[in-house]
């Protein structure tokens, strides 16, 4: 008897544990305000489109008309620390990238009503290395959604 209330308390401990080390899911509603945005404009359309991507890899998409969002699969783990460690190195290099051509992508640091941009023109040949990275990241991103 003993034996079974030992392994009781240890599933019920184990499973508190695991349950509260797990990684916070948000809704719209619950977007922190720590969070990276990202997308596209067309000039020729004018139209936009907003990502936002919580620390954890949740994925969201803001559509500009209808105000709505649309939750989308996880980013892997990898992709989101490589975006929010390339967008924290640019803050922290004081990068000012701000190139606007008929397709402009770009990347928002919002805090609340705090926020740092940077855009960039698609076609720009002299892109640094590391926005041509995060850059193509993006796109995949853009175009699949996340596998």
């Amino acid at each position: 008897m003993k034996a079974i209330k030992f392994s009781l308390g240890v599933f019920l401990m184990a499973s508190i544990l695991l349950f509260s080390c797990s990684s916070k899911k948000y809704t719209r509603d619950t977007i922190p305000e720590l969070r990276l945005e990202f997308g596209y404009m067309n000039q020729k359309t004018g139209g936009t489109n907003t990502y936002i991507l919580a620390e954890n890899g949740q994925l969201f998409q803001k559509s500009t008309i209808t105000n709505k969002y649309t939750e989308y699969k996880k980013v892997k783990e990898k992709d989101a620390e490589f975006i929010y460690a390339t967008v924290d190195q640019m803050k922290q290099s004081n990068n000012t990238i701000y190139t606007i051509g008929e397709e402009t992508h770009f990347v928002r640091l919002r805090k609340g009503v705090e926020l740092q941009e940077w855009k960039w023109d698609t076609r720009d040949p002299n892109l640094p290395e590391d926005i041509k990275k995060l850059d193509e990241l993006l796109v995949r991103i853009f175009e699949k959604k996340i596998d």
